[in-house]
């Protein structure tokens, strides 16, 4: 034997010679080789990958070659072939050595058993016209023998203490409880072992008697172990059971009835097979698991191998409880004592046969422990894999994480859908509305409870994830999209809108009615304005104080106490730079504007709500006198009767009027206007966002451009300053009456290119998305922030016709995929997808007509943007 640094092998092995080598042309991706296998000069075909894996398939096929050389005599004599199988009978039992008729390629050849398993035999034959010894596996059924070869000749006697040596044949008898052959001959000649009886079953495997003491290898038997709970078993493994014992030299003990004893001098212990008997084998076949579950109560028979007199000791019997499965066919169990494992033959059902303990769950399988872990776990000592589980319905076993992905039963689903979702419909609401969406089409409809439970089942068996959102119970699928709500009537739901505008027109005012200022110029008695449109109010109460933080900062604070009801004070802290909203009061504006018609307050009197109102003293004179009043129309306050002005006079603090919203938004563009500090433009446009609100849709905003508009509106949302400050140019350009087409080095552009933004189509479209609240998209000229979360998102409009846009949808500065990694594809197209049908939704709702643009590239849906046609215009009236 020898092998070279190249990987090639060479030996002899039972007079042939095997040689291995290796394909340097053919490489596989993980590093293996290709092998080419010789044995004697004749190449043989193989899968393996390694040379030891190579050599041993040699070895195989050299044993198998010898082993034909010794067949090939004694089936040359037996070879013969006929066409059909009339003449034969069915081989009801097959030993090895045995004559027997099989059906290959087409003819029924004769041949000799040559190897017995579980299941299937081994025939080998040759045919007339070749040498060549084929094997072919079958089972016993389709074997057939004949008629002349079934009755043999009658064994000894039962009652004779005189048997055949079933190693060497030799004629034996019982001497001094030893088996000997005559000549103090106790040992056989073949080989260094003593005589082994045959008995009743060794004379039954290879002399075949009369039918009446042969036992039919179809049934069940009867198995128990040192005298336990007898178990139920096929028939061929109880018969494989006997001939393997017989195989290591065990003297099998013939029992009444067809039955046989197994006594193994070591841990296996006595073991007993019997066929069943009718009432047994007509028992509907239990798993093991429904008897000994864990909860199930039984009846444990302890049995203990003793290794000084090398027997098995049964102690006392006593009631436990199941806890759970262990590998091998063990259960362990626990009682008031303690607790410990046995064997499936040490334990009983005590009472109900069947467990009534709840199993577990993996999803929608109800499983249970089979013991057995996954993976080969044989040479480890401490097994460590996970354990496999076994569903009760629809048995399928895996782990619990692979069961819990799989589906059950169809009955088992739909029950399972329907208790998920009835925990996720309230029992409160009975009336619900439904906005199913797909890639065609919007259903709204209105259900009672039960059909709301209905559909929330059936899209969770087409694998829905439901969720709780702003808009209800949102149940999203492939392709298709259900949002559940509790029913809102109209009435309610105009109700709930007028609430929410008044909500944040008040807070809008509040906002409003505030200035950035630096912490520094706050003095006692200022009022402090929080932002992120809360409006929590605080009067400072202290003068600011110096102090050094944690971290050895020079800082400095001011203590401040709540104007709401809590009354709360405590320290507000800031550093160099911090500034903050201040409330701007009557007394701190020298310069108040006049109240509107209709506006109302609070009067700092009586504390009734009143109204400003103007009154014409003569029709037509242009000549009008402002008064407050309150909601009889009364102009005199109760409480400031008996004083020389007796008119009611509206309270200074809280918010300002409309007239004063007017007079600070327009002297803050004046001021951004004439400001080139990013961070200043930063702040004026934010503070000019918040006021502009309030003021758009008045009479004297009318004429403002959509431009300017868009760019307010987009500033609400922006956050980055580069950007912000680029947006703050543009507004001042369009503020100073700057043409909507022209553009600036430094300026941002909003929804449109600077020279489409005077377009009708595109002016409309913008508005239209403004309105209904969609993001525009805002580009500027820095290209550090062209790309990334800073980049543009949002709805950009570009003009194809003189009705007609092109609308597409911005994502991190790009309105394309060409540039992306396929994990931001498969997490960014979804959301463009979406936003497109929100911009095809709005415009189709606003009587434009509108076509969607898609990719036919793709595997799943792309939109790439949305056509759109302006409506027609009315028709003059003649």
């Amino acid at each position: 034997m020898s092998e070279s640094a190249t990987g090639e092998h060479e030996e002899t092995y039972r007079g042939s010679h095997i040689r291995v080598t290796a394909v340097p042309e053919r490489k596989l991706g993980s590093g293996a080789r290709i092998l080419a296998l010789r044995v004697n000069g004749k190449p043989v075909s193989t899968q393996a990958r390694t040379v030891k894996a190579a050599v041993r398939r040699g070895r195989q096929v050299v044993d198998r070659s010898l082993l034909d050389a010794e067949l090939l005599p004694r089936l040359r004599q037996v070879a013969a072939v006929r066409s059909s199988a009339d003449g034969l009978v069915p081989a009801e039992q097959a030993g090895k050595g045995d004559t027997v008729w099989v059906d290959a390629r087409g003819r029924w050849r004769r041949g000799q058993v040559t190897r017995v398993a579980r299941v299937n035999v081994t025939v080998s034959y040759v045919t007339a016209s070749s040498d060549d010894v084929r094997h072919n596996a079958v089972r016993t059924q389709a074997l057939r023998r004949e008629s002349s070869a079934v009755p043999l000749p009658p064994g000894p006697a039962r009652e004779e203490a005189v048997d055949t040596c079933r190693r060497c044949g030799k004629r034996i008898g019982l001497y001094m409880g030893l088996w000997w052959g005559g000549d103090d001959d106790f040992m056989c000649p073949d080989g260094d072992m003593q005589h082994a009886p045959r008995g009743l079953w060794g004379r039954r495997r290879t002399d075949r008697r009369v039918p009446d003491q042969s036992v039919a290898a179809e049934g069940v038997f009867m198995r128990s172990v040192n005298g336990g709970t007898p178990r139920r078993v096929p028939a061929r493994a109880a018969l494989n059971e006997i001939d393997a014992a017989l195989d290591d030299g065990v003297l099998v003990e013939d029992l009444p009835g067809g039955a046989a004893a197994l006594p193994f001098r070591d841990r296996r212990g006595r073991i007993e097979l019997r066929p069943a008997t009718a009432e047994e084998s007509a028992e509907p076949a239990v798993e093991d698991h429904e008897f000994y579950g864990p909860g199930s109560e039984v009846t444990v028979r302890p049995v203990v191998w003793n290794e000084q007199t090398r027997e098995h000791v049964v102690r006392p019997e006593f009631a436990a409880t199941v806890a759970y499965s262990v590998n091998g066919g063990r259960y362990k169990v626990r009682w008031p004592g303690g607790e410990g494992v046995f064997a499936l033959d040490e334990l009983r059902p005590a009472g109900a046969t069947r467990r009534t303990v709840e199993m577990w769950r993996a999803g929608s399988h109800a499983v249970w422990n089979t013991g057995v872990r996954a993976g080969d776990t044989t040479p480890r000592r401490w097994p460590t894999g996970p354990y496999v589980y076994a569903c009760r319905d629809c048995l399928s076993r895996g782990t619990r994480g692979d069961l819990e992905s799989r589906p059950c039963t169809p009955e088992i689903e739909t029950a399972r859908s329907v208790e998920r979702a009835e925990t996720l419909v309230p029992t409160t609401v009975q009336r619900w509305e439904s906005w199913v969406t797909t890639r065609r089409y919007t259903d709204a409809a209105t259900h009672d409870r039960d059909m709301a439970v209905r559909m929330v089942a059936a899209a969770l068996r087409e694998g829905a994830e439901p969720a709780w959102e702003e808009d209800g119970l949102v149940l999203r699928r492939r392709g298709c999209t259900t949002i559940l709500a509790p029913y809102v009537s109209p009435q309610e739901r105009a109700a709930e809108a007028e609430a929410r505008a008044a909500e944040d027109l008040h807070w809008q005012k509040i906002l409003a009615a505030t200035e950035d200022v630096a912490f520094a110029d706050l003095r006692v008695g200022d009022v402090l304005v929080r932002g992120y449109g809360d409006g929590r109010r605080a009067e400072v109460v202290r003068p600011a104080e110096d102090f050094i933080d944690r971290f050895g900062r020079n800082m400095r604070r001011l203590w401040c106490r709540a104007l709401d009801d809590s009354g709360r004070e405590g320290w507000v802290e800031y550093g160099p730079g911090g500034r903050t909203l201040r409330q701007i009061t009557g007394t701190r504006d020298s310069a108040q504007a006049l109240p509107e018609d209709g506006q109302i307050a609070d009067c700092a009197g009586c504390g009734e709500s009143i109204t400003w109102s103007f009154e014409d003293s003569a029709p037509g004179s242009d000549n009008t006198v402002g008064a407050w009043a309150d909601g009889s129309g009364g102009e005199e306050c109760p409480a400031r009767r008996g004083t020389a002005d007796t008119a009611h006079v509206p309270a200074i603090e809280g918010a300002l009027g409309l007239g004063d919203v007017r007079a600070r938004f327009r002297q803050t563009m004046d001021a951004l206007a004439h400001t080139c500090a990013d961070d200043g433009l930063a702040r004026l446009l934010s503070h000019a966002a918040v006021l502009f609100p309030v003021l758009d849709g008045r009479a004297d905003l009318a004429e403002v451009p959509e431009q300017f508009r868009a760019v307010m509106y987009a500033a609400g949302s922006v956050t980055h300053p580069p950007a912000l400050a680029a947006l703050a140019r543009r507004a001042g350009h369009l503020w100073e009456g700057g043409a909507e087409s022209a553009e600036g080095t430094r300026d941002a552009f909003v929804g449109c290119l600077p020279e489409h933004a005077e377009h009708p189509a595109v002016r409309a479209a913008l508005a239209q998305a403004r309105r209904a609240g969609i993001p525009l998209a805002v580009i500027g000229r820095d290209w550090r922030w062209g790309y990334g979360e800073h980049g543009a998102q949002g709805l950009f409009v570009v003009p194809t016709g003189e009705r007609t846009v092109e609308c597409t949808w911005f994502v991190d500065g790009r309105d394309e995929e060409g540039a992306l990694r396929p994990a931001q594809v498969r997490r960014l197209r979804p959301a463009r997808n979406g936003a497109l049908t929100e911009v095809r939704r709005t415009l189709t709702d606003a009587g434009w007509s509108v076509w969607e643009k898609a990719s036919r590239s793709t595997h799943t849906l792309r939109l790439l943007s949305v056509l759109a046609t302006m409506p027609p215009e009315p028709a003059p009236e003649s």
